[in-house]
């Protein structure tokens, strides 16, 4: 749901949607001015990951009775830099204000160090307002805390920095702050299970597991923007817990804040670049260990004619092959590979992957130290190690991905349980296969060939398959498809080292599969490819729901067209397919939904049909999408009714993308509203896609990709 469509849904709450339109039609927005949107971290949904209802309802009460006073948090000043509109109600702009100003307080990798809530817990030494643990008041404030930062993780928002990328100097950790915080760990204080979700393990030493875990959660009680309001800067040395804590004396105070400040430093103007990492759990070992650290040591260029490495790489010891100190991306060529992985991983954004500083500060783009001391040592999109390091990135459980999962499910993942996919039947066995090849049970396991890439056969249901979807895409190239491991293997393409630079030259293990031209691999390279508008500029892959008895193409359905955001097998009504949403895939322009939906018409009926649209170039780009038909429509663009025709012959709709890595972009939805009436033959539609001067946007040009589900991002 895009920030504008949330206001509109909250402030017409449909069916009574007439009440938002004035006397011409056109639409009101209260919201205007930016500042009333709701923030959201990536290119989620206005406000993710926080429960906006759940703001609107517990929330914003509590910070209007306990915060918003005079002289305390009222606006329009409140101090600070904490502003609460007591007046605000869901649906005005004070309500977004007010919800970005709380937010901003929130610490989602470790809730309990969010400021929001840490001053009314004695986090702060002046702040007049206290609540006991157990206040109702505070209680509500910590869920809708928590739930955000538990949605957060489990999307791969990110983790504390441990040791090596944080900012935060370990050596000084060892040696000056843990024996000072070893006072805090006492029966009632921060022994397991620590006070407030604070624990200090004791036994901690240099290099042990203990001090690592120590050095983490004190880290992330650390303010790294503003030092002196750390919590647990605060915290060591004001009396806290009724005043039954212990504190740290002067001298040590001193040193504490010294730590601080220099962590700051070394963050320079990009704390949040290693403070918080994606986690590992993402990312598979093995494709890093295999395809990923040759490149950084050196030891491949795939921009070579031979593959051949020509120097040391980013892991030469005059780069980062040392351990250039707290905050620094340090590949000591001596690690363990996932100790290297877990380094690589705090340079890395999961909500929007090419944005990433591993990408970004060697291309000259953005750096911690600006500009990169190595120079610009990637060459961008036509660079196949910036390729490969892409593809690996997205490969990883990104919250966005240029690559289709609906298409996945319905055309890629059952080639790997296809008998004849393997030599056209010849060995009786299938990529899937349990005994030799990809196959494996569960999660976790290795396949039985020793691949990188494990396959759960005859994968149902949304978890299994979303796990041989994120084990497939590691092995695509989306900048250039077939350079996709997913494609050179089983084409034994990846023999072929002087057709392809990125083959290794050594044959397939399980043989040739079926041929570069075959069915299998045209499926697979239009995958890897992100699915794109076809070499004359129409869309043929949409996700459609049907069928809905109408009359008029005015009639309301069981859908809610201004905020409904679909995917695969979300459940939405209609007479077809369980009543969830699927994936069709037209091998034409026409999308025949009379094909989809097969039934004697007798009667009028509804269907839709949704993409998500992204612009993949850095400019934005006003999109001319006409819809030609027999049939009634409406398009919405981001839930605002965009074009109607209630007779037939379409209609066209603009839709202005922002450039690839603007902030807080996402994918652009279309829903198109089609009306069959009773004595209609036709039940189909084309969707052609123009720039503002009337160029078609195409496969060719490749500024367009679809998504069939609203996770779509660069």
């Amino acid at each position: 749901m895009s920030k504008r469509l949330y206001w509109l849904f909250v402030a017409c709450n449909a069916p009574f949607i007439a009440g938002c339109f004035g006397s011409s039609g056109e639409q009101k927005d209260p919201t205007a001015d930016p500042a009333c949107q709701l923030d959201a971290k990536g290119e989620k949904s206005p406000g993710y990951p926080y429960d906006v209802a759940k703001f609107g309802t517990d929330v914003m009460p509590v910070l209007a009775k306990s915060c918003g006073t005079a002289g305390c948090h009222a606006s329009p000043q409140g101090n600070g830099g904490f502003i609460v509109w007591v007046n605000a109600k869901p649906g005005d702009c004070d309500f977004g204000k007010s919800f970005n100003s709380a937010v901003s307080k929130v610490d989602l990798i470790t809730p309990s160090n969010s400021r929001l809530t840490a001053v009314l817990t004695g986090g702060s030494q002046t702040h007049p307002l206290r609540y006991p643990a157990n206040q109702p008041e505070l209680v509500k404030l910590s869920t809708f805390i928590t739930a955000a930062a538990t949605q957060f993780a489990k999307d791969g928002g990110g983790q504390t920095a441990p040791p090596g990328p944080s900012p935060f100097n370990l050596q000084t950790y060892t040696t000056v702050i843990e024996p000072m915080l070893q006072t805090c760990i006492g029966s009632g204080c921060h022994a397991e299970p620590g006070a407030n979700g604070f624990t200090l393990k004791p036994g901690a030493a240099a290099g042990n597991a203990q001090l690592t875990d120590n050095f983490k959660a004190v880290t992330s009680r650390a303010n790294i923007e503003n030092p002196a309001n750390s919590l647990i800067y605060i915290q060591a040395t004001v009396k806290h817990a009724s005043g039954a804590s212990r504190t740290v004396t002067p001298d040590q105070a001193v040193q504490l804040l010294a730590w601080l400040e220099d962590a700051k430093k070394n963050a320079g103007e990009n704390p949040g670049t290693s403070t918080g990492c994606a986690p590992v759990d993402k990312f598979n070992l093995g494709v890093f260990r295999s395809e990923v650290l040759p490149i950084l040591s050196g030891a491949v260029d795939l921009n070579q004619a031979d593959g051949q490495g020509r120097g040391p790489g980013c892991m030469s010891t005059q780069c980062h092959g040392i351990d250039r100190g707290p905050g620094k991306l340090s590949l000591v060529a001596t690690a363990e590979p996932a100790v290297q992985l877990q380094n690589f991983a705090c340079f890395v954004n999961l909500n929007s992957p090419s944005a990433s500083y591993i990408l970004n500060c060697p291309l000259g783009l953005s750096c911690v130290v600006d500009p990169h001391p190595g120079q610009d040592v990637l060459g961008g999109n036509d660079d196949f190690n910036y390729q490969k390091l892409l593809a690996f990135i997205y490969g990883a459980k990104a919250n966005v991905s240029p690559l289709d999962f609906a298409f996945f499910v319905r055309n890629i993942n059952p080639i790997f349980n296809d008998i004849n996919a393997v030599e056209g039947g010849a060995q009786g066995r299938t990529c899937s296969d349990t005994f030799s090849c990809h196959g494996v049970s569960i999660a976790g396991q290795i396949p039985p060939n020793g691949s990188d890439f494990p396959i759960i056969p005859a994968a149902s249901g949304l978890d299994r398959l979303t796990f041989n979807f994120v084990s497939a895409t590691g092995f695509t190239n989306f900048l250039t498809p077939n350079g996709s491991s997913l494609f050179l293997y089983p084409t034994n393409e990846i023999a072929n080292r002087a057709g392809n630079p990125f083959a290794t030259g050594l044959a397939h293990p399980g043989g040739p599969d079926f041929l570069v031209d075959s069915n299998e691999a045209k499926l697979i390279l239009t995958w890897a490819a992100g699915l794109r508008p076809n070499n004359q500029g129409f869309n043929p892959n949409w996700l459609v729901l049907g069928d809905f008895p109408a009359s008029l193409i005015t009639d309301q359905t069981l859908i809610d067209e201004t905020t409904v955001e679909p995917a695969i097998f979300d459940s939405g009504g209609g007479f077809f397919n369980r009543g969830e949403w699927d994936g069709t895939f037209s091998s034409n322009n026409s999308v025949d939904l009379n094909a989809v939906f097969p039934r004697a018409q007798n009667s009028g009926r509804i269907a839709y049909a949704v993409a998500y649209i992204i612009n993949t170039v850095p400019r934005p780009i006003q999109t001319q999408m006409t819809i030609a038909t027999n049939n009634p429509i409406r398009i919405y663009v981001n839930g605002q009714l965009v074009g109607q025709n209630d007779q037939a012959g379409g209609n066209t709709a603009f839709l202005p993308l922002p450039a690839a890595g603007a902030a807080n972009t996402k994918a652009t939805k279309v829903l198109i509203k089609i009306l069959q009436r009773a004595n209609d033959a036709q039940f189909a539609f084309t969707a052609q896609f123009r720039d503002q001067f009337g160029t078609l946007l195409t496969d060719v040009t490749r500024e367009l990709v679809f998504t069939l589900g609203p996770n779509g991002g660069v």
